[in-house]
């Protein structure tokens, strides 16, 4: 008996993070920053990360450019262990972000589409997925080759295989992106969306009534994301709610990564195997949730999206 193995494909993107910007910042032909710094982000690089950090092995899928960035990227992944085996180097540049965070906190995003934003569905073999046990996906409605017709292939052949799948969406979803991802629903185990997204791809008006819209469509578990309002989770007929973990806000950058992550974590951490996964109990995943909740708010604790070690949250919770 083996615990699982997890399989992240998605987004790598070299973040450049510029503070303060304003309209006067703007508009200068120079003007002083307070701090200009570079880090590697990504849906699917961040939850890579999460579990790394929490200590599972675990892989990522994604892809760089053969540029600078791409040298960063690949170092970074390195130092926070996370395996850079089936990050693959093209000729094209690295996705790259410019964040322009403005003196209130929020920001603007201004993004180079490269390497990552090019996978396709077809480059993920049958034989690297019968290597793994769940197959996460991290950028559903950010990658056109893992869109519509691409996601659908890719989930199905994983099903085939007996490897688990979980999916989380990045970008901006639309009633279109809802048609292209309707299709792909039978095929997933677990779906992570944020209460805008779940509700904006359903046209249900709550995150509850979109769960119920996603288990409509064949997904068993529907765990919904909800900020500062905590998460929801549905499944085996039943609804709850876990309420966020209190404290200050600092920066919700890879908050929902860090909550993924987490969730993934604990199938590894409690020794869950392909062939029990099916079988979790709803309690279990409760405990699940709650748990996940905590790391998200630890993520907004902190600068940049940092993803807490199980030695972080003990000294947290005063251990």
């Amino acid at each position: 008996m083996s615990f699982i193995k997890i399989l992240c494909v998605g987004l790598m993107v070299c973040d450049l993070l510029i503070k303060p910007v304003t309209r006067e910042t703007l508009s200068a032909d120079s003007a002083k920053a307070e701090a200009i710094r570079m880090l590697v982000g990504g849906d699917a690089f961040n939850v890579a990360s999460n579990l790394s950090a929490l200590g599972t092995e675990t892989t990522l899928y994604s892809a760089v450019g053969e540029d600078a960035f791409g040298a960063f990227a690949l170092d970074y992944a390195e130092k926070l262990g996370v395996s850079t085996q089936w990050i693959k180097t093209t000729d094209g540049p690295t996705s790259v972000t410019a964040v322009l965070i403005h003196p209130d906190g929020e920001r603007s995003f201004v993004v180079q589409r490269g390497a990552s934003h090019e996978l396709k569905e077809r480059q993920i073999s049958d034989d690297l997925l019968r290597k793994y046990d769940l197959l996460y996906i991290g950028s559903a409605c950010g990658i056109p080759g893992l869109d519509g017709e691409g996601l659908t292939k890719l989930l199905h052949r994983a099903k085939v295989l007996d490897c688990k799948t979980a999916m989380d969406i990045t970008g901006n979803p639309t009633r279109r992106s809802a048609a292209q991802l309707l299709p792909a629903l039978p095929n997933l185990d677990f779906f992570l969306p944020s209460a805008y997204e779940a509700m904006d791809l359903s046209g249900r008006d709550s995150p509850g009534k979109a769960a119920d819209y996603f288990h409509e469509k064949g997904v068993p578990v529907v765990a919904v994301k909800m900020g500062g309002q905590g998460a929801l989770l549905s499944a085996g007929g039943k609804q709850e709610v876990f309420p966020a973990y209190e404290g200050p806000v600092v920066d919700t950058t890879g908050a929902g990564d860090s909550f993924i992550g987490s969730f993934l974590y604990q199938l590894t951490r409690d020794g869950v195997t392909a062939e029990t996964l099916a079988d979790i109990p709803q309690e279990k995943l409760a405990d699940y949730l709650a748990f996940s909740s905590e790391c998200s708010a630890y993520t907004v604790q902190h600068k940049g999206a940092v993803m807490p070690t199980e030695e972080d949250l003990r000294m947290e919770n005063g251990e």
